[in-house]
């Protein structure tokens, strides 16, 4: 039996943060995007053994450490998707994998991508266009690049979703765009808007970059982070931007501990 996650990129993954303690954030929407995403795909798919293999893999840690959690979905069959497999990979997070300095800088992708391509919605193990863009950013000094779409319109990183801060207003590329519904995206729109701040899901060009008063960037294991400069445009660090960055950690504490520490 063929398998088929090597054979043809067959499979899914979701990356987890493991905080101190052997914690993990918001398990169900990495969960259910899985679940999306089998369904799409007709994988064959199981919550409570993905929880059970989560909750094996978090065992073998060690305690107080702060690793990166990868848990795969690997396919196999000879003329088709006959069963999956859940597996998992961790490693610790250095230092450098969280960025300290005061922002970050992107680039803009050589690639376009297909607005209404599954491998764009969906955390797919057929990654060679995420990996071709991070590899490219980080060769030229970014720490990331935004791709754009078949239409010219500024998607994702090739790691990360991508915010935009304009005169008070939060701006981010809408999911028609073409890119992934990313967990810490979803939160930090919930934070936002809970904080009071004016988010709208809205096409950006590389054009409009210029407009911008600045921006930021998300993932579950990045968490939320300042950029200073898309290409040749350079933005100041924004209050609203750390003022995010505190919501959406007293929203993990909230996550970790309901009942207060």
């Amino acid at each position: 039996m063929k398998n088929r996650t090597l054979f043809f990129g067959e499979g899914l993954f979701e990356t987890f943060r493991v905080y101190g303690g052997r914690r993990l954030a918001f398990v169900e929407d990495h969960l259910d995007r899985m679940a999306e995403g089998c369904r799409f795909f007709a994988f064959p798919f199981s919550m409570n053994e993905a929880l059970d293999v989560l909750e094996s893999a978090l065992d073998g840690i060690p305690p107080d450490t702060d690793a990166r959690l990868r848990l795969n979905l690997v396919c196999f069959g000879d003329h088709d998707v006959e069963k999956t497999e859940l597996q998992t990979s961790w490693e610790p997070l250095k230092k450098d994998s969280i960025h300290q300095g005061p922002g970050v800088k992107l680039g803009l992708a050589p690639l376009q991508r297909l607005s209404t391509s599954p491998l764009a919605r969906f955390k797919t193990t057929s990654y060679l266009e995420n990996v071709f863009v991070f590899r490219w950013a980080r060769r030229q000094g970014f720490f990331d690049a935004l791709c754009t779409n078949e239409r010219g319109e500024v998607t994702e990183g090739g790691i990360t979703n991508v915010f935009f801060l304009k005169k008070g207003d939060i701006l981010t590329p809408p999911r028609e765009a073409g890119l992934l519904p990313g967990v810490t995206r979803k939160q930090i729109i919930d934070v936002a808007r809970m904080l009071g701040f004016s988010l709208a899901e809205s096409t950006v060009t590389p054009g409009d970059l210029k407009q911008f008063d600045g921006a930021f960037v998300t993932n579950s294991v990045v968490e939320v982070l300042p950029v200073c400069s898309v290409g040749d445009t350079d933005y100041r660090i924004s209050e609203m931007t750390q003022t995010l960055c505190e919501g959406y950690r007293k929203r993990l504490e909230a996550f970790f501990f309901p009942s207060g520490p």
